[in-house]
């Protein structure tokens, strides 16, 4: 593989990042499934299981590290990995705590835990690249980076779903305090003390929404860094934007305006706010994932575009079908808090699910026929067929997973209590319409890249 001029560096910062902020998104997903304690037994063998994947994710740094040719070198790896996780981590502390006063046990045991088992990874992974070496085709690091981010960004679209789901959008009243506490020391505790309450899933969205502001920030530097192109940097600095601003909207959803007060009578919860905040929460996904897709191995290393017959008429298609989704994405959601922050009779949201179910027959149409043609296209090899194919795949379990959220939804009695099974399909159909977004993009971009 030839170098490309259009990267700065393949060194090993970017590397580390990609590797540590993956497995420490994996250690939140799992922290998250254990505070829905799911008993004793389970939640102390999902904590053993998250030491095991920071000590993996050193194991992993070393060996994609290409020149660990020596058992320090992949300890280093292995520390590198630990350090930054347990830099992250520090957004948990002060939860932890809880205003104990404890902060330097926690700060020392985090750090000396997290090093010490990033060490034996590291070392575990020295041992297996030395056992079975061979050759590993370069990475372009700081786009594993950006699409680790994309992955990250699509969890916290989840945690909102789930919000939305049990009507936990106002369980904490104040923003961007948590109850009078600093949201990073809101304590654990109080957190988790009554899950029926809704605070845990809503301020778990908030630590999500603040750990993708850290990836962001992140991320905006490393591609100024590791990027020839100007344009790339330009779009980390706006997609930092965005999440800054995504976060705000958050805020203000809650509150209605810019205030620390946690009093009643000040705040003026905005439902336009909220659906602006859940479109905008896909819309950042979908930019994240551009991201990654043009600073990927296979975009910058990959064959030139071939000429192909109809490629002005397919990135038509391709577009009918991403403004189709996110005019998808508008409508749901103001069906969606209408009918949940308003408790909006039926009668007065029937024609914005009528209106979704119509527009989804069309989305499904484009999204089979541009499906079809990626698939069969010439240009590009198994990048197309695989996005369409996703395509297909992801649009009949969209239309699926709508038929059956549906009836669910307008089977519950108004008064009723939100069962979790609704709340399982509502987020599956959210999360599964932001990766058909996601396919989109990709699509879109790819034919761009691919096809002239």
């Amino acid at each position: 593989m030839q170098p490309n001029p259009t990267i700065m560096s393949e060194g090993s910062t970017s590397r580390a990042l990609a590797v540590a902020f993956a497995t420490t998104t994996a250690m939140w997903l799992l922290s998250y499934v254990a505070m829905l304690q799911p008993g004793s037994l389970a939640g102390e063998a999902i904590f053993i299981v998250t030491l095991l994947v920071l000590c993996a994710g050193a194991a992993l740094g070393a060996i994609l590290d290409t020149q660990c040719h020596s058992i320090s070198r992949a300890v280093r790896r292995g520390l590198e990995i630990g350090f930054i996780s347990a830099c992250i981590n520090l957004m948990l502390v002060g939860s932890l705590v809880g205003g104990s006063g404890d902060v330097g046990i926690w700060f020392i045991g985090l750090f000396g835990a997290s090093l010490v088992l990033g060490a034996v990874g590291g070392l575990l992974g020295g041992w297996m690249r030395s056992a079975h070496s061979g050759s590993r085709s370069p990475i372009v690091w700081h786009g594993a980076f950006a699409a680790v981010c994309a992955v990250l960004t699509f969890l916290m679209l989840v945690s909102g779903g789930i919000v939305t789901g049990f009507e936990a959008g106002l369980a904490v009243p104040d923003w961007p305090n948590s109850y009078g506490h600093n949201m990073l020391l809101y304590p654990l505790s109080e957190m988790v003390a009554d899950l029926d309450s809704g605070i845990f899933y809503e301020h778990a969205h908030r630590l999500t929404g603040m750990f993708v502001g850290l990836a962001s920030m992140t991320l905006c530097i490393v591609l100024w860094g590791a990027d020839r192109r100007t344009w790339v940097g330009i779009l980390g600095s706006l997609v930092l934007l965005m999440v800054i601003g995504q976060g705000v909207l958050g805020g203000l959803r809650v509150t209605g305006v810019l205030t620390m007060s946690a009093e009643a009578a000040v705040l003026s919860p905005s439902t336009a706010l909220g659906i602006v905040h859940g479109v905008f929460g896909q819309i950042v996904f979908a930019f994240m994932v551009f991201i990654a897709a043009i600073t990927s191995t296979r975009w910058l290393h990959g064959p030139s575009a071939e000429p192909t017959n109809g490629a002005g008429f397919a990135r038509f298609l391709a577009w009918a079908l991403l403004i189709g989704l996110v005019l998808q994405l508008i409508i749901g959601a103001m069906y969606r808090h209408l009918a949940m922050d308003l408790e909006l009779d039926g009668s007065r949201t029937n024609h914005l699910l009528m209106a979704h179910i119509a527009l989804a027959a069309l989305v499904m149409l484009l999204a089979i026929i541009n499906g079809v043609r990626a698939i069969g296209s010439p240009a590009g090899g198994r990048v197309q067929r695989r996005i369409g194919i996703a395509l297909c795949i992801l649009v009949t379990v969209q239309v699926l997973l709508g038929v059956v959220a549906t009836v669910v939804v307008l089977a519950r009695a108004p008064d009723a209590a939100v069962p979790v099974i609704e709340v399982i399909i509502t987020s599956a159909h959210q999360a599964n319409g932001g990766l058909l977004l996601a396919a989109a993009v990709l699509l879109t971009a790819w034919q761009r890249r691919l096809e002239c």
